[in-house]
């Protein structure tokens, strides 16, 4: 899903469901450095529209963003979220990726659910045994209207779209070491929450949960009996603490949350399986802004009894010290965006 040549300079953006999210990075003293960043936000359930005037607004708004960051380049790198790509591990015999990605098509037909006419084939080696006589390879596609629709929006913007990734594969590339350790991603958005299962720094599974910050919101409005902007300021404030509110948010939201926690077992458990190994995931990492809620991080290393921490996008990027405390406050929502700056860079 790329088109780059080796010398291209190109910015990342994570188009969200409710913003846009920018960073822009230069190789100084083989340094991933940050240049600029900038995000804004977008009209509500304006991603979710194939309307060519909601395009056309998502353009602008994004030419708008690109402007006040004064970003030189044209060249971008977006992202796809889980929800809109099929995402299987394969079993292949031992090969090149060139050879891979010719091959990859005639077994795909076997784990995407649509016509390959209608979607844009992608492929990561998991095996990095060289000598291994099978190796596992993460199949990942998108439909060619989804990836037609981006193209659309950068072009709208004067932009040119010189790839497509994954938003896992962009998180785990900014937030995971390359180390022997496995992990878990769980990336909180406002409509889904994406579980990536991390092996040796790749990205092993990749799935998606519709439930997302609206969805907490939602239901804790319902339950106390409040309108919806009330019912955020409470979980902004009060979160999963039981001793506020005599526990009425942590009540609401608890079921939900634990719905998520069922997914990310079932999929650590099915990433095993798939794999025929027994490794062990050794810890959770969070991001997304929903996962500021206070006591997420405990509610989940109870929950799942794993230890859990807070995603930091910015641990491989050098930049000025006077930008330290306001980048941390904002790693949480930028993790997408730093990740898909950061390919080909490490």
């Amino acid at each position: 899903m790329d088109v780059f040549t080796e010398d291209e300079h190109y910015f990342g953006v994570d188009l969200g469901s409710s913003g846009i999210r920018l960073v822009d990075l230069r190789l100084i003293h083989d340094k991933p450095t940050l240049v600029t960043y900038g995000d804004i936000e977008l009209p509500p359930g304006i991603m979710s529209s194939d309307a060519p005037t909601d395009q056309q607004k998502v353009a602008e708004v994004l030419k708008r963003l690109v402007s006040d960051a004064r970003v030189s380049s044209k060249n971008v790198v977006a992202g796809l979220p889980a929800s809109k790509v099929f995402a299987s591990i394969i079993k292949m015999p031992q090969m090149a990726d060139a050879e891979i990605a010719h091959s990859i098509r005639y077994q795909a037909d076997k784990y995407i659910p649509m016509p390959l006419e209608q979607v844009k084939l992608d492929f990561t080696r998991i095996t990095a045994d060289k000598t291994a006589e099978q190796i596992d390879v993460l199949l990942v596609a998108t439909p060619t209207v989804v990836a037609n629709k981006y193209l659309n929006i950068f072009q709208l913007a004067g932009l040119e779209l010189m790839a497509l990734d994954i938003n896992a594969i962009a998180q785990t590339r900014a937030m995971v070491p390359a180390t022997d350790i496995d992990v878990v991603i769980i990336d909180f958005s406002s409509l889904t929450t994406d579980i990536v299962v991390v092996s040796k720094g790749v990205s092993g599974l990749i799935r998606s949960v519709n439930i997302g910050a609206k969805s907490l919101i939602r239901v804790t409005a319902q339950n106390l009996g409040l309108d919806e902007a009330q019912a955020e300021q409470f979980v902004r404030k009060f979160g999963l603490t039981q001793t506020k509110l005599e526990g009425q948010v942590y009540r609401s939201m608890k079921p939900l949350l634990d719905n998520i926690v069922d997914e990310v077992k079932k999929s650590i458990d099915f990433y095993y399986q798939g794999a025929g190994t027994a490794g062990k995931i050794e810890k959770i990492v969070i991001t997304g802004g929903p996962a500021a809620i206070p006591e997420m991080p405990v509610f989940l290393a109870n929950s799942l009894g794993l230890a859990v921490e807070m995603g930091n996008p910015w641990q491989k990027i050098s930049y000025a010290t006077e930008f330290t405390d306001r980048l941390a406050g904002m790693a949480l929502s930028y993790s997408t965006a730093v990740g898909l700056a950061l390919r080909n860079m490490v």
